[in-house]
């Protein structure tokens, strides 16, 4: 028993105390001088203590590691600070800041609301709250992690709250002040601390090795910086186990060997397999880090970051002090934002920014990491579809700045289809619709002009040779239906199994006519997205620019283009005229239908 009490003596000495003591805490801020990166809330407590005007409450929240329990401290210390010259507090020499710093002031009071969060410990609380304080001028209470006390708490701590005793001074601290009652928050003053810069976590990183008498690489202080996020007693509680393992000298090395960081360029070249659409680089590259060890969670939120500071410098090059990183990881990131667009960016984000939860519960170690490569080399076929491929016919030249890349069709413009008999109103090419629609009640009404003048191109113009003004007629359809079903069935084997139920059954001018026995077939087919394929191949079958009109079968076999009319109308005993006719050619422009004929 002797022993054991001088052993515990012998621990409690103040050199192995400090020997044994932790960075972030033997370093913690004395000074509201010394408190790093919350400029704003040292100001404005400094100018409350020196008019006199401290309040009753006070609630600091903001990120963990960011400062708040030790501006409390400091706060305590300033108000029961004896220094005779206000600006000097706190003075960190008087009995009262010292009993402070050293945790032995009695008036101190600091609550864990994590362990200590029901009814009876606030009531307990409430209790002693009355009592003068000891030794300081006022009794100080700090809850850290406030929202994690219970509602009947938070009721129970309303009232002394809001009128607490003349010595009692209230600090609350949390990192989610969103799970605060708004009648709390309504009786204290709010102080956001910010997540600290890296630039000031390496400053301070350097203050310490100095008086450590450690010596440290910058680049290495970079990345401790880096990995801490913004948490200053991250930084310190890293840099405190770098000490021990690299026996006093830090190197780049050395940290990237006990964190499991992979090394600096393994980011950027998997961002460059990215870029080349190169698989089996992307794969080797994941196998070469699980076989190095590197902890892929990490390596997935650092390919982010670099895909985001991508993002940001292709939509704003003048953005480089948005990212705070070395100049030759911008050079590089920069250069690889020139070879991609930001459509495929903001999916690769995508794509990417979703693996990291999969990462934590998949018990495979590297499996979301190499699906997410093999999506994102597919990206082409995911931004693909953004491209608009039934618009007006521009009269000025594109932006190739704005230019993506276009599918191999010879021509995506529907033109107006017009035939010889028919009395269709005129349209002007700015008039032609992007869209269509199925729904006869959106079918554009024309004024009930007859037999208007045909537009004559202009004498000095000739019209040049080509496919698409030769007639397509129903059997060259026909003959190559087979041929079109293989091409289709090779990419896109649920298209071909919807068209194996259709066939081809009329022309008009470049329009096919496609029956289907089943609704759910021609609806799937009619579906913008999927037409637009199926025309796509029909033009490179047939040579010429051609577009599809999907139909029901009725059980009638036509023999000829007008016989594919009968889809059109349900009037087809009643005479054809001028009205008739408009009303077909605009339902083929809107790839509608025409119920009835009033």
């Amino acid at each position: 028993m002797a022993i054991a009490k001088k052993s515990m003596e012998s621990d409690d000495t103040p050199d192995n105390q400090s020997h044994s003591q932790s960075l972030y805490r033997k370093w913690r801020s004395q000074t509201f001088d010394e408190l790093v990166g919350q400029e704003a809330v040292t100001r404005t407590l400094k100018n409350a203590i020196a008019t006199g005007r401290v309040g009753h409450a006070y609630l600091f929240c903001g990120p963990r590691g960011t400062g708040k329990t030790s501006t409390a401290r400091l706060l305590a210390k300033a108000i029961s600070c004896l220094e005779t010259d206000v600006n000097a507090r706190p003075c960190n020499k008087c009995e009262a800041c010292l009993s402070i710093s050293e945790g032995r002031a009695m008036d101190l009071i600091e609550i864990d609301a994590a362990s200590n969060r029901g009814i009876q410990d606030i009531r307990d609380l409430l209790e002693k709250i009355n009592f003068q304080p000891n030794a300081l001028r006022k009794k100080f209470y700090i809850i850290d992690e406030v929202h994690m006390l219970t509602e009947p708490a938070f009721n129970a701590l309303l009232k002394t709250l809001e009128e607490p005793p003349p010595h009692a001074i209230f600090v609350l601290a949390t990192t989610d002040p969103q799970d605060i009652p708004a009648t709390v928050l309504s009786r204290c003053q709010r102080f956001d601390f910010q997540r600290i810069s890296l630039k000031e976590i390496v400053e301070r990183l350097q203050y310490v090795c100095l008086e450590e008498k450690v010596k440290a690489e910058k680049a290495s202080l970079e990345l401790v910086a880096r990995q801490a996020t913004g948490s200053l007693r991250d930084a310190l509680s890293l840099l405190d186990q770098l000490i021990v393992f690299s026996e006093g000298n830090i190197t780049l090395e050395t940290v990237k060997q006990m964190l499991g960081v992979m090394n600096s360029e393994a980011v950027p070249d998997f961002v460059e397999a990215l870029l080349e659409r190169e698989l089996a680089s992307g794969l080797e590259q994941i196998s070469n880090l699980v076989q190095s060890g590197v902890d892929l969670k990490r390596f997935n939120r650092e390919l982010v970051e670099h895909l985001r500071g991508m993002m940001l410098l292709k939509a704003n090059p003048d953005a480089r002090e948005l990212l705070d990183l070395p100049n030759e990881i911008l050079e590089r990131m920069q250069i690889q934002a020139k070879r991609i667009n930001l459509a495929e960016l903001i999916a690769l984000l995508k794509i990417f920014s979703g693996v990291d939860y999969n990462l934590k519960v998949s018990p495979y170690t590297q499996l979301p990491l190499e699906i997410a490569l093999m999506e994102a080399v597919l990206v082409e076929t995911v931004v693909q579809p953004q491209v608009v491929t039934r618009q007006t016919p521009s009269r000025t030249a594109p932006n190739p700045a704005v230019a993506y890349r276009e599918p191999p069709v010879i021509n995506q413009h529907r033109p107006t289809v017009q035939k010889e008999s028919a009395t269709m109103y005129p349209m002007d090419e700015d008039e032609l619709p992007i869209a269509r629609t199925t729904n006869p009640t959106e079918v554009r009404k024309e004024p009930p002009v007859i037999n208007p003048p045909r537009p004559v191109a202009p004498a000095n113009q000739k019209e040049s040779p080509t496919t698409d003004g030769a007639n397509l007629s129903l059997a060259e359809v026909q003959q190559v239906w087979g041929q079109l079903l293989d091409k289709i069935g090779s990419s896109q084997v649920t298209i071909k199994a919807l068209l194996t139920e259709a066939s081809p059954v009329g022309v008009e001018g470049k329009q096919i006519m496609l029956a289907f026995k089943y609704q759910f077939h021609r609806e799937k087919i009619s579906q913008e997205k999927n037409r637009i394929f199926v025309e796509e191949q029909c033009s490179q079958i047939l040579g010429r620019t051609v577009y599809i009109q999907c139909v029901a079968d009725e059980g009638s076999s036509p023999n000829s283009a007008e016989g594919s009319a009968r889809t059109d109308s349900k009037n087809s005993g009643k005479g054809s005229s001028p009205l008739d006719e408009r009303s077909r050619a605009a339902a083929r422009i809107f790839n509608a239908t025409v119920q009835d004929f009033d």
